[in-house]
C-alpha cells in the first residue's frame, strides 16, 4: 500500500497517523481529559477534514457539536462506561480483560516486554494505570510511529487490536453511550485503516 507514496507523502501519512493515535490517547486516559479540552476540539477540527469513511464525516461533526454543548459529560460517561457501571456491565479497556478475563495477566507482561524493546518510559506521575490499558497503547503507538519504530509498532498494533475491537464492541453494546459510542465508530475506522497499513 504505500511502496506508490512520495517521501512526502510518507511523511504525511506518519503525521496523520500520529494525530490519530494522539486524539484517541487523549479521550480514552481519564487523566487527560481536563487538560486536554481545547487540545481535543483543535483536533477534531482538523480530523474532519479528511474523514476515513463517508459516516465518518457526520460522526466529527456530531462528536463536535456534543463536546461543545457539554464537554464535561465526556467525563461522565468515561467514569460510567469505564470505572463505575451502575448496574450495567463495566466495558473493559484493559488487554487481559478480553484475552484473560482478568486485569494484569500475560497481557501486561507482553505489553511491559514490547516497552523494554523501546526507549519509550511511562509518566507514571501523569498516568496511572498499567501499560495494558488501551488509553496507553495508543499512546505508545503514536510514540513509535514519531521514532519510526515501524516495526514495533506493527507488533504492538497486531498484538492489542482483537482487545481494541472488542472494546468498540462493548461501547457500543452500552446503551448509555452517546459521546464514546460516536467515538467508537472513528476508532472502528482508523483501526481498519491501520490494519491496511500493516498488512
Amino acid at each position: 500500500m504505500l511502496e506508490n507514496l512520495s517521501a512526502q507523502e510518507l511523511q504525511d501519512l506518519k503525521n496523520a497517523r500520529v494525530l490519530y493515535y494522539d486524539f484517541f490517547y487523549g479521550l480514552f486516559v481519564f487523566e487527560l481529559l481536563d487538560e486536554r479540552e481545547e487540545l481535543i476540539k483543535k483536533q477534531i477540527s482538523l480530523l474532519k477534514t479528511s474523514p476515513l469513511s463517508p459516516e465518518g464525516e457526520e460522526n466529527f461533526a456530531l462528536l463536535e457539536k456534543m463536546l461543545q454543548d457539554n464537554y464535561k459529560a465526556l467525563k461522565e460517561e468515561y467514569s460510567s462506561l469505564f470505572a463505575l457501571p451502575f448496574g450495567a456491565k463495566q466495558v473493559g479497556i484493559h488487554l487481559s480483560h478480553f484475552y484473560e478475563n482478568c486485569v494484569g495477566g500475560e497481557s501486561l507482561l507482553k505489553m511491559r516486554s514490547f516497552i523494554r524493546e523501546s526507549d519509550i518510559r511511562v509518566q507514571t506521575q501523569t498516568f496511572k494505570e498499567t501499560e495494558e490499558h488501551i488509553g496507553f497503547i495508543f499512546g505508545f503507538l503514536k510514540d513509535l510511529l514519531q521514532k519510526d519504530n515501524d516495526k514495533l509498532a506493527k507488533e504492538v498494533f497486531m498484538y492489542a487490536k482483537v482487545a481494541m475491537f472488542k472494546l468498540i464492541s462493548e461501547i457500543q453494546e452500552r446503551k448509555d453511550s452517546k459521546i464514546y459510542a460516536t467515538i467508537s465508530y472513528l476508532l472502528e475506522d482508523f483501526l481498519k485503516f491501520e490494519e491496511n497499513i500493516f498488512a
